[in-house]
């Protein structure tokens, strides 16, 4: 006698259950990619002394960022075999998180950059970046993704001044007043007829001092991209700083600030220090993403 044949009803079903199995064995970080530069200052070989060194240093960065709460920095080996690198992780992410982040980006970066000895790899939880060129404690203004949702907002010059000003103080928080150098914020408007709220975020790598923080984020910011103009949300992913902003919320837990327009509902609090002033000098449906990269990773 031969086994009797599943039903398609079974079929189906194991299917179905084949399917939720696949789901929740991929890495949760994997759909959080959101772009890569690779370097331009060289190429390495398998089993070279630079190999070895960058598998030193990936091991060192995916082992303490999550430990350190959500950041940490290295350099490992003899010139010209040197390597630098950080691993940051969102404030609002984590440690689970964070190391899922960074397990994900170590294993993606030499397939995305292959044998690059420079590389910049952005994830929503996490940033990855090592080069042979010293970068750390410096701003990196050359290496920047922007990413924008395409359809735009009603009232856009009423959007972006208000944006504009919730983005500044956001930029103060991170940079003065946070230990890690990250700050939420929404503004919400009670005029009539109702105008969205806007949800925003703003993060330095802590290697740069308080000071370069908000030099960092006053470069991106101010003046903020002419693509972003009226734009329902957009991103800046840079190697030293970021920042986003959506008219729904996109970050964990409560905002770190809360305005009401035209008028704050609480007096803004003192920053540490002044803010400097800059001399003037794939993501979900409906974004558009820019790439620009000059410096030599």
């Amino acid at each position: 006698m031969f086994p009797s044949l599943p039903s398609y009803s079974s079929l189906f079903l194991l299917c179905l259950l084949l399917f939720f199995l696949l789901l929740n064995h991929s890495s949760p970080a994997a759909a959080g990619l959101l772009g890569q530069i690779c370097g331009k200052t060289g190429k390495y070989t398998t089993n070279s002394t630079y190999a070895s060194n960058l598998n030193l240093l990936l091991t060192s960065l995916d082992s303490n960022t999550s430990l350190f709460g959500g950041f940490s920095k290295a350099t490992i080996g003899q010139i010209p075999n040197r390597i630098y690198g950080l691993a940051l992780c969102r404030g609002d992410t984590g440690a689970s998180v964070c190391r899922s982040c960074l397990d994900t980006a170590i294993q993606d970066a030499p397939n995305l950059c292959p044998y690059a000895k420079g590389t910049i790899i952005w994830y929503d939880h996490c940033l990855l970046h090592y080069s042979n060129q010293r970068f750390l404690s410096t701003i990196d203004t050359s290496n920047e993704i922007f990413m924008y949702n395409i359809y735009k907002i009603t009232d856009p010059s009423r959007f972006d001044k208000l944006l504009d000003v919730l983005m500044g103080r956001i930029a103060d928080w991170a940079a003065y007043n946070s230990t890690k150098m990250f700050a939420t914020g929404e503004m919400t408007n009670s005029t009539n007829p109702p105008f969205p709220t806007i949800h925003g975020l703003a993060q330095c790598t802590w290697d740069l001092s308080r000071s370069q923080c908000r030099r960092c984020l006053s470069g991106v910011l101010d003046p903020r991209p002419s693509m972003f103009e009226g734009k329902r949300g957009a991103r800046v992913l840079g190697g030293s700083c970021n920042y986003r902003y959506e008219i729904y919320p996109f970050y964990a837990g409560a905002p770190t600030l809360r305005l009401q327009s035209p008028l704050e509902t609480a007096p803004p609090p003192a920053p540490m220090a002044p803010p400097l002033v800059t001399p003037a000098g794939k993501e979900g449906r409906g974004y558009k993403i820019v790439i620009s990269s000059a410096s030599e990773l």
